[in-house]
């Protein structure tokens, strides 16, 4: 974590600096979550990257160049983040020590299998809940809040709330016995 009293210097003062990450940092967080779609990634990113550019503050003008490079910092490290290989290392007794890629994202067959089951059961459980439920409940799965729920389906938000809870609680009682099976 940087600390902007650590690092305020003569060349740029500590009220233009602070002025400068509070006007930037949302719309870095907002960029930032639509590369990598999970908020806590985006949050560790974006104040990685602010720190690593006010600790070079010397060597860049950030009044007038900091938001391009702080972007465009943002692109590479989600870039790095969602395209990352791991190495990993295997001992072969006839060729010694020896290093390859492999793609992580790549899933085991096992893992198909249980991802195809998990997908069936999961379709299962959409079609045993009522209309108002099964869309309610995608809707919040594509991200609408229970306001935007409420005005699609002409509801309260109240009852969208409740909708989307009971929708969840069938779902899980549901998918309950598969998930004791993944479990053990």
């Amino acid at each position: 974590m940087c600390d902007l009293g650590n690092i305020a210097s003569d060349k740029i003062s500590m009220e233009v600096l602070e002025a400068w990450v509070r006007l930037n940092t949302g719309p870095a967080l907002a960029y930032a979550y639509s590369l990598v779609r999970n908020h806590h990634t985006a949050e560790d990113m974006v104040q990685d990257c602010m720190c690593r550019l006010i600790e070079k503050k010397d060597r860049y003008d950030l009044i007038a160049d900091g938001r391009k490079l702080l972007f465009r910092s943002i692109t590479n490290a989600c870039i790095n983040f969602t395209t990352r290989l791991r190495l990993v290392t295997g001992l072969d007794e006839d060729k010694g020590w020896q290093k390859s890629l492999m793609d992580v994202r790549e899933a085991a067959p096992e893992s198909k299998a249980l991802g195809k089951e998990m997908e069936q059961k999961i379709e299962e459980g959409l079609l045993l809940l009522t209309f108002e439920q099964r869309s309610a409940i995608q809707l919040k799965v594509v991200g609408a809040t229970t306001e935007e729920i409420a005005k699609a389906l002409k509801i309260t938000n109240n009852h969208a709330g409740v909708l989307v809870h009971r929708a969840r609680q069938s779902l899980a009682k549901h998918l309950a016995p598969v998930m004791e099976e993944q479990i053990v």
